[in-house]
């Protein structure tokens, strides 16, 4: 997607001479075509999240009315949501308290989700290392969702998950998903991103919901 000038100015809520500046110090993407400025809307996301520029709510929207159909991470993080400081000093009380969060459907049995997924932490540690845990059931379909929700929660403490690495847990992906095949393209395109310094980073700083979602837009339209 193609950006004019006046676009960037609007999103990004800078005056000219702020876009100038960055384009001339900073090395803002951008193209010069019959004396006017053109910018890849990814590109000068990427280069965003790079130098740390402040992410408006139009920034992202922007890039979701072009993206239709496409941004499977994205749209179910944006669906189920970032939270941070979850409460929780063991591994199940934490998971209770993310259940609670979840923007569910009405009259889920939330009870009955917190044991299942309990039931699967048991089983078999979901936590990929690095302090982060992607907590799913071993079978998918257990609600009446049509699309992927994940939902990110940022804990208070750190939480042992009985991690391979043995390092406790601040970094909470949870899975709900309508179906066997996307459950498994979620679990892995999630566990792809995740090997990405940029996006290791953000989650380690607790970074914004704004910078979080910015780079997950970004990996999805880069990565084939």
């Amino acid at each position: 997607m193609q950006l004019t000038l006046r676009n960037i100015l609007e999103v990004f809520h800078v005056p000219e001479k702020v876009v100038h500046e960055w384009i001339e110090k900073h090395h803002m993407p951008c193209t010069m075509a019959n004396e006017q400025y053109h910018f890849n809307y990814i590109a000068v996301l990427d280069w965003a999240l790079e130098h740390q520029i402040k992410l408006t709510p139009e920034v992202l929207s922007l890039g979701e009315k072009h993206h239709q159909n496409q941004g499977l991470i994205y749209e179910a993080v944006k669906k189920g949501g970032i939270y941070y400081d979850i409460p929780g000093q063991e591994r199940e009380e934490a998971i209770k308290n993310i259940v609670d969060i979840l923007p569910l459907p009405e009259k889920s049995n939330r009870e009955a989700l917190s044991a299942m997924l309990i039931v699967r932490e048991r089983l078999t540690s979901t936590a990929v290392g690095e302090g982060v845990a992607l907590p799913h059931v071993r079978n998918p379909v257990v609600l009446p969702i049509d699309e992927a929700l994940i939902t990110l929660s940022f804990l208070k403490n750190p939480v042992d998950f009985k991690a391979f690495d043995n390092k406790p847990v601040r970094v909470v992906f949870t899975l709900l998903t309508p179906s066997v095949k996307v459950h498994m393209a979620v679990l892995s395109r999630l566990a792809f991103f995740l090997q990405n310094p940029r996006l290791q980073e953000h989650l380690q700083s607790k970074a914004s919901s704004e910078k979080i979602l910015a780079q997950i837009r970004v990996l999805e339209s880069t990565t084939v």
